[in-house]
């Protein structure tokens, strides 16, 4: 696949609530969001630019000694994609892709699913979503779903169980949102100058600001689970898997 038309971004804040100092904890010996890089070099090499966006000059730090390409954002931005957003401004990269700078185990294969799907139907926004089989999953509010229709368009996210099964016996599987997020150039721009909707506040969800102000999202379904880190069990289990 040729990725010369996208920039991948690494949205990585030092500060974190629930795992303080998340891009430079250590995995296998390299700061973490230097291990979400290594993920990416294959893209990199297919045309993609690819690059950190952090708050923190000590992340950048960590950055250059790997040879990472980094970049300084604002400080006081609400969310990752905002982070993105200030990037794009000054990039002409038809394409962007926000890769958390948490997530060291996601599946090239899986991005270029959405990737291509954007490209195809010269898409707005797109996201992955895996089929989760697990009724704890399905219960956690923890664990986003998504009900999409029959083109594979979102139509609704939620923390609660969609779709509901009344009979649930009959539960088989449910679509899992996976937070990684594709945008048109422009459309990101947009998107971060729209005003919080009441459904994304209610959720604590921001894909919600787009279908609440009426931005289509296209899904795409990734083969393999994310494996995020939030927490310090998240990291050591990372740390057992990547050793």
């Amino acid at each position: 696949m040729d990725w010369t038309p996208w920039l991948i971004i690494i949205p990585a804040r030092l500060s974190a609530t629930r795992l303080p100092r998340k891009p430079l904890a250590d995995l296998g010996g390299k700061p973490l969001v230097v291990r979400v890089f290594e993920r990416l070099e294959g893209i990199q090499r297919q045309g993609a630019e690819v690059l950190v966006a952090t708050d923190a000059k000590e992340v950048m730090d960590a950055c250059a000694a790997h040879g990472v390409p980094s970049q300084l954002t604002r400080a006081d931005h609400p969310s990752g994609t905002d982070r993105c957003a200030e990037i794009a401004q000054k990039r002409s990269q038809k394409f962007i892709l926000n890769v958390q700078g948490d997530e060291p185990f996601v599946h090239l294969e899986d991005l270029e699913a959405l990737a291509q799907k954007m490209s195809r139907h010269q898409g707005k926004m797109g996201t992955l979503i895996h089929r989760n089989t697990k009724q704890s999953d399905y219960e956690n509010p923890n664990c986003v779903k998504a009900v999409i229709d029959q083109e594979g368009r979102a139509l609704y996210f939620s923390r609660s169980p969609i779709p509901y099964c009344r009979a649930p016996a009959r539960f088989d599987f449910f679509w899992q949102h996976l937070g990684i997020y594709a945008f048109a150039r422009q459309t990101l721009l947009d998107f971060c100058a729209l005003p919080q909707h009441p459904l994304e506040k209610a959720e604590s969800l921001e894909q919600l600001r787009a279908l609440g102000h009426g931005l289509p999202i296209l899904t795409a379904e990734a083969l393999h689970p994310a494996l995020g880190i939030d927490t310090p069990e998240d990291l050591e289990a990372a740390r057992a898997r990547f050793n």
